[in-house]
């Protein structure tokens, strides 16, 4: 059982790292191309990051998949798998919301909270 418990808590864990660096690589990747054109001559073409395109509200929505994968480390007990079920459903959300912008970067994260939760099930034959 020991043994079980940290398979699920590193799974989840990795979920929640992968979760940040998908969020700080939003932060600080170029992901939008500005293009000023001159009537004279050839315009000038900045890269942007979501960053300097949006400003300091952007962390808000930055954190939730952060703390959708790191709520269910928090939760012991029998109350830990509706929490991760939850908890995955709802940032399985803000992938497929988010899929036109951001939303592809937490794919990674969801994939390892989906396989935290598949590993927690207990096996069908004991």
């Amino acid at each position: 059982m020991k043994r079980r418990q940290e398979s699920k808590n590193t799974r989840q864990a990795l979920a929640a790292l992968l979760a940040a660096v998908a969020s700080a690589a939003v932060l600080v990747v170029p992901l939008y191309t500005e293009v000023e054109l001159s009537a004279g001559g050839p315009g000038q073409v900045r890269h942007l990051t979501l960053l300097e395109t949006v400003g300091p509200a952007v962390f808000l929505p930055l954190l939730v998949p952060l703390v959708l994968t790191s709520l269910p480390l928090l939760v012991r007990g029998s109350a830990r798998t509706i929490v991760s079920v939850t908890t995955t459903a709802a940032l399985a959300i803000f992938v497929v919301i988010g899929s036109g912008s951001i939303g592809w970067f937490y794919v990674p994260a969801l994939a390892a909270a989906v396989a935290a939760i598949v590993a927690s099930r207990k096996p069908l034959l004991t």
